[in-house]
């Protein structure tokens, strides 16, 4: 587990962050990564005055925050709303003990299907959770079929529609402590 680091005399400490290259993140980093998060179309000038840092500094971090892949992409937050004849569903998913042994197989044919937009694995009673976009529930069925065609991966899965989001948490509560 790394170790933590202080963030100023006297202040509660923080876990150190790494980016996914192993990358040390640094405060300066944090900050340009929730600037970000709130909004990804900012010029560089305007990033570099929110986090107090040069043109070129800012450049150079963006760069380098990119390369180790703590940055995967820049994309727009769609509101939902617009895609009502296409609810969601939370669709919790217990495998078989051959799907267990095989998930890998399963895991390919989530990733394949546009329907689904996103995918973890759990730990407890179920093995996995999708969010899955759907006409109507009946349509389950038959996405279930194109993941599983031999029927031999998924035990149950149960179907849960999304009424509506209530909180979507924007920025990562990491980035959202004093001093950031």
């Amino acid at each position: 587990m790394p170790a933590e680091t202080p963030r100023r005399p006297g202040a509660p400490a923080r876990p150190s962050v790494y980016a996914p290259s192993g990358m040390r993140l640094d405060e300066t980093d944090l900050k340009l990564l929730r600037v970000l998060q709130e909004g990804a179309r900012e010029p560089i000038k305007t990033l570099a005055e929110r986090i107090a840092l040069s043109h070129n500094g800012t450049l150079h971090r963006l760069n380098r925050l990119e390369d180790s892949g703590a940055i995967l992409r820049y994309m727009a937050d769609i509101d939902e709303g617009i895609f009502g004849t296409w609810p969601f569903y939370w669709v919790q998913i217990a495998l078989t003990q051959y799907g267990r042994a095989n998930r890998s197989r399963l895991e390919a044919a989530i990733n394949a299907a546009p329907e689904i937009t996103q995918a973890s694995e759990l730990v407890g009673v179920f093995d996995l959770k999708l969010r899955v976009a759907l006409q109507k529930p009946a349509d389950w069925t038959q996405l279930q079929g194109k993941l599983d065609p031999s029927a031999d991966l998924i035990q149950n899965a149960h179907l849960h529609p999304i009424g509506r989001v209530i909180k979507q948490a924007r920025p990562h509560p990491l980035f959202t402590q004093d001093a950031v």
